[in-house]
């Protein structure tokens, strides 16, 4: 069982660091499960995805701890956006789908 969970941890890990380094727009939103602000963006971040050609991104601060410090991540839920894989943008706290709109320009 732990052999597994490792394997879909690194499979997570490597997935999100092919996202981070992806070309073109990219939005993560650092959050934890534990966040009640950042599990009430959900219905936001759904249309958000219906409207942007952006690649969306949820990282969990608790399991991607590093990612978080690697971007200085201290509040959630926080977007940063990346372009060709460099931080352009950031936001912290709850968004209206227009604000996430407007910040991935």
């Amino acid at each position: 069982m732990k052999k597994q969970i490792t394997e879909e941890v690194e499979q997570k890990i490597n997935d999100l660091t092919m996202t981070v380094q992806q070309t073109g727009t990219v939005l993560l939103q650092f959050s934890a499960d534990w966040c009640g602000i950042c599990r009430a963006m959900e219905s936001t971040i759904v249309e958000f995805q219906k409207k942007s050609s952006a690649v969306y991104q949820n990282v969990n601060v608790d399991t991607e701890a590093n990612l978080a410090k690697q971007y200085g991540v201290w509040s959630i839920p926080c977007f940063v956006v990346l372009k060709d894989g460099i931080q352009v943008a950031r936001q912290v706290g709850t968004q209206s789908v227009a604000q996430l709109l407007e910040l991935v320009k």
